[in-house]
């Protein structure tokens, strides 16, 4: 009995203590959450105002939450515009919300138009300009306003600010765009190839007349479905922006309206613009900042750029990879208050002063900062592939040297598209295909994967900048892909992918004007991977994979030439790598002289 009493004391004292914690840690949070992120010590308490209705040019009404601080005075703004529902605990705005306000921002989070709280329909990205610049204005002209507005947000609600800026000038002084792009178009495909799993999945999740749960649906038939543009069908309903999406493969004047980098010469509000290099975005970003440092107003010429080693949800914790502490996306936090205060709060916080550009270099784990893009001191080095015409798989003969081949065997394998290469890791978005860097071993020991890797090296050797393959080929086919992977090969034998990319044959010379191959005419092909920074370690190998899938990442090309979207007929094609004097196949790799 008194061992009984005992425990339950004990358990009671034990609630009290707990409760007395959080009302404690409720009441001080914002508090520890500078001490933990290197911040000023919140100023302010904070007062929120819950749906209030802000009106469009149209006479539509939308909806926002507002977190301002508790004191007397007017005070800079900082907008997020999302069609993920303000209250939505996953996006965690509520927490932004408060951090912004106990430093001394009026932070306004709205339901774009169509979703949740806000009137009127939701078409993708197609209203977020007007609608943008009309929140802009009523927010720069509150009494509790400077008259200074800032824009901030990731993924789509970071691309509601590109399509913003280039019609606002007289209150819209900052932009913190993450993980996302001017390019709408391009986010969603790539050199023509659409992006089909983040394509397929986000459409869903943004469909408002949801006829069945996410877990009811079985996502693996959908995503193999044929065509393309039925596969909406398959998994919940018909859903005509879907299908709108599907329909326009290229770059056509659809996508006009969605797209900011057309107008980027009107932007006046600098921009720290923050990209991972696992985003599917993170090339777009780039050329993002390049677009704005040259061809922006005088202001926005004073742009920045910092690129960690994130996947989209600006993780960086991965099972096969540790990129260590530093890469915690949390640590920029500190660094976005200070481009707020540099150009909202007129205060000097030393930014401008320092170079532009931040990336983190992956295997050195540290973050160096960058005068350009990419770094002049880069040394492009041709790294040739090699074969006796078994480079198939991991287990075959192909290898990466400085020297070019003469007289060498063709690599061949046969892509099928009823069993493409699946992906693994990778610039994923949804569903449940890990993103970013992930072992891959099951990869490489199929046989419609050309492996060709480097000796262990003798030296460490850092690529920082743009990365591309030449390849030479054929194919049976009258159109088909190269999908390429740029692999770092640890002394274990643990094989992590850097960067991937792909080519759809019919593209191969420009997206406006296709053209078929013909059986067993060797092409020149020009597969740009894109942007990276690695450091490839003393005894690590560098590998590259060759093949025709990367599924469901991309969507499979079925060999016949059909229509983009709407074709059900696969056929299987056999392709031929070559690596002869005549066609020196290879991976141009930027360099990095020891030293930095």
């Amino acid at each position: 009995m008194k061992l009984h009493r005992g425990i339950k004391i004990f358990i009671g004292s034990t609630v009290i203590i707990f409760l007395a914690a959080l009302i404690i840690y409720l009441f001080f949070r914002q508090n520890v959450v500078a001490l933990v992120l290197g911040i000023p010590q919140p100023a302010h308490r904070v007062q929120v105002q819950r749906n209030v209705m802000i009106p469009m040019r149209d006479g539509t009404d939308l909806a926002a939450d507002i977190y301002r601080p508790a004191s007397p005075g007017a005070f800079p703004v900082i907008l997020t515009r999302t069609p993920y529902n303000k209250r939505n605990p996953a996006q965690r705005y509520e927490f932004i919300g408060e951090l912004f306000a106990s430093q001394g921002f009026v932070y306004i989070v709205q339901d774009v138009r169509g979703r949740f709280d806000s009137g009127g329909e939701f078409y993708p990205f197609i209203n977020e300009s007007t609608d943008g610049v009309d929140t802009i204005r009523w927010a720069g002209t509150q009494k509790w306003s400077s008259g200074k507005v800032g824009m901030f947000g990731l993924s789509y609600f970071g691309a509601t600010q590109w399509l913003a800026a280039p019609y606002e000038h007289t209150y819209l002084k900052a932009l913190i765009p993450i993980v996302t792009a001017q390019n709408t178009y391009r986010s969603w495909l790539h050199n023509g190839v659409f992006r089909y799993n983040q394509t397929l999945l986000w459409h869903y999740l943004n469909e408002k007349r949801h006829q069945k749960d996410i877990d009811d649906i079985d996502w693996n038939k959908a995503i193999w479905n044929l065509p393309l543009i039925d596969a909406d069908n398959i998994s919940y309903h018909d859903n005509p922006i879907y299908n709108d999406w599907i329909s326009h493969p290229l770059p056509d004047s659809f996508w006009n309206p969605m797209r900011a980098d057309i107008k980027a010469d009107r932007i006046e509000a600098p921009a720290l613009i923050i990209g991972g290099w696992y985003d599917p975005f993170v090339d777009a970003s780039i050329e993002d900042y390049r677009r704005l440092i040259t061809s922006g107003e005088k202001s926005a010429r004073k742009s920045q750029l910092i690129i960690g080693p994130w996947i989209h949800v600006t993780r960086s914790t991965f099972d096969d990879v540790d990129f260590g502490n530093s890469a915690d996306f949390m640590q920029q936090v500190r660094v976005m208050l200070s481009w707020y205060r540099q150009w909202l709060s007129g205060e000097s916080t030393g930014m401008l002063n320092e170079k532009p550009i931040r990336i983190f270099i992956m295997g050195r784990n540290e973050w160096r900062s960058e005068a350009e893009w990419p770094p002049k001191r880069a040394e492009y080095v041709s790294f040739y592939l090699h074969s006796n015409g078994n480079a198939n798989s991991s287990l075959g003969d192909g290898t990466l040297t400085t020297s070019a081949p003469e007289a060498e065997k063709p690599d061949t394998f046969i892509y099928d598209p009823e069993i493409p290469v699946p992906s693994v890791g990778g610039a994923f978005v949804y569903e449940n295909i890990s993103p970013g860097p992930a072992d891959q071993r099951d990869v490489e020991i199929r046989k419609d994967v050309l492996v060709y890797s480097t000796p262990p090296l003798e030296k460490d050797t850092e690529i920082t900048g743009p990365v591309k393959l030449i390849l030479y080929a054929s194919s049976s086919a009258r159109d088909t892909d190269f999908t390429v992977k740029l692999i770092d090969v640890y002394p274990d034998g643990k094989s992590i992918n850097i960067k991937s990319g792909i080519i759809r044959a019919r593209f191969r010379n420009s997206l406006q004007s296709p053209s078929f191959l013909e059986k067993g005419t060797v092409y020149r092909f020009e597969i740009v991977l894109g942007a990276t920074s690695n450091l490839f370690v003393k005894g690590h190998r560098i590998r590259l994979f060759v093949s025709s899938s990367d599924f469901p990442l991309y969507d499979r090309n079925l060999n016949t030439g059909e229509i983009i979207g709407k074709g059900v007929k696969m056929v299987k094609a056999i392709q031929t790598v070559f690596h002869e004097e005549d066609y020196q196949s290879r991976l141009v790799l930027p360099v990095i002289p020891q030293g930095g």
